[in-house]
């Protein structure tokens, strides 16, 4: 692990698998380990007929989307299989038994957006999203949804985003794909792959004249497409077809610029689910000016900085411009500063041969818990 900025005593959370896992956990710069929540979805979700996802074990999914409060407790998504809610003990509090997924962020008004998901035969509702239903064959359409929870974790509101899109007059932006869209098969279940959704918070609005705090920015990987929303009246406000490809996480900058995790690489650089190591290293941060449009990679461009996630993906904007990035096909955590140096580094070793998966990261200030976290039986 790398460590150059040994002073600062800043936290990092750290989402992912580690000790034969899911856990989130909380580390200090040197590694060293400062609290941890286990994450087992059989025992979230005990009755196995009501659980979402059928799966053999706990060990065959994973946490992609967490938050902790600052009282110690975390708030996590099983990807596509719902959301739990746990004390700083890891006991549940509340869960959502719902398709939930990739983004779970604090509101700043209370509460908390989660992307969700609806499944739906397209042989049942033939006209409910055409044309990708009007095959009407007996295959999953895959809908992809914004939701806003409670801090009790009640569903307050939750609408479409490929309908979004349709209300907003981007259809021909969303069927743009060389498809047929014949009645025979469909051609792409998955509509649009959300993958993040932040909100603009008040402190940043003023650098961004085109929106107002409170504003959603969506990244959809199937599109490569970034948009801004108002999640109000559920207008899009502006919106941007790459340079990006395969994108993961847009993030609101203090400078008025959008900050994009671009992947910039197709799946086929897996094979047998692993990454080809002779992929080149493409992925990269991009920042774009929502105005003028113009965009620069702040990272990912040059030769000391390699970066490769084939899939998934996510940065955090940090103070005097920095970025802490979570490289998950790498099973990597990285912070750079303005100037682009790596100042921290941490590396999900399991074996000689492979790394632990780490989906989310992020700095937390020394003082962030209200409490100091008490010993639990099992921590």
């Amino acid at each position: 692990m790398t460590n150059k900025a040994a002073d600062s005593e800043a936290l990092i959370m750290l989402v992912g698998f580690f000790d034969d896992e899911n856990q989130v956990r909380v580390i200090h710069r040197d590694g060293s380990l400062k609290w941890k929540w286990s994450l087992n979805y059989f025992d979230h979700f005990p009755v196995a007929e009501t659980r979402v996802c059928d799966v053999e074990t706990p060990l065959r999914l994973d946490i992609h989307g967490a938050h902790i409060t600052p009282e110690g407790e975390v708030l996590a998504n099983y990807e596509y299989c719902g959301t739990v809610k746990v004390d700083r003990c890891s006991g549940l509090v509340w869960s959502i038994s719902k398709p939930t997924h990739h983004s779970l962020v604090k509101a700043e008004n209370g509460g908390y957006w989660i992307l969700g998901r609806h499944i739906w035969k397209a042989s049942e509702f033939p006209d409910r999203f055409p044309p990708f239903s009007t095959a009407a064959k007996n295959q999953d359409i895959l809908e992809d949804t914004l939701m806003r929870v409670s801090e009790d974790g009640e569903i307050i509101e939750e609408f479409s985003i490929p309908q979004l899109l349709v209300d907003n007059g981007m259809l021909p932006l969303l069927t743009a794909n060389g498809e047929n869209f014949t009645t025979k098969d469909v051609l792409r279940s998955e509509i649009v792959h959300a993958n993040q959704a932040n909100e603009l918070p008040a402190a940043m609005a003023d650098a961004f004249p085109l929106f107002e705090a409170g504003d959603i920015v969506i990244s959809m990987r199937q599109l490569n497409l970034v948009v801004v929303l108002d999640p109000e009246n559920r207008i899009i406000k502006w919106h941007q077809t790459g340079p990006w490809l395969r994108q993961h996480d847009a993030e609101f900058r203090p400078d008025g610029r959008l900050s994009i995790f671009n992947n910039n690489v197709f799946r086929t650089a897996y094979s047998r689910e692993r990454t080809r190591l002779d992929t080149p290293f493409k992925t990269n941060i991009i920042v774009v000016d929502p105005v003028t449009r113009t965009t620069e990679v702040v990272f990912g461009e040059q030769p000391d900085q390699k970066l490769l996630s084939v899939i998934r993906g996510q940065h955090q904007i940090v103070e005097s411009d920095g970025v802490l990035i979570t490289e998950f096909d790498a099973g990597r955590v990285l912070e750079i500063d303005r100037n682009g140096q790596v100042v921290w580094e941490y590396v999900n070793d399991f074996d000689e041969n492979n790394v632990g998966e780490i989906t989310n990261a992020a700095i937390l200030p020394l003082d962030y818990f209200k409490t100091e976290l008490a010993p639990c039986t099992d921590n």
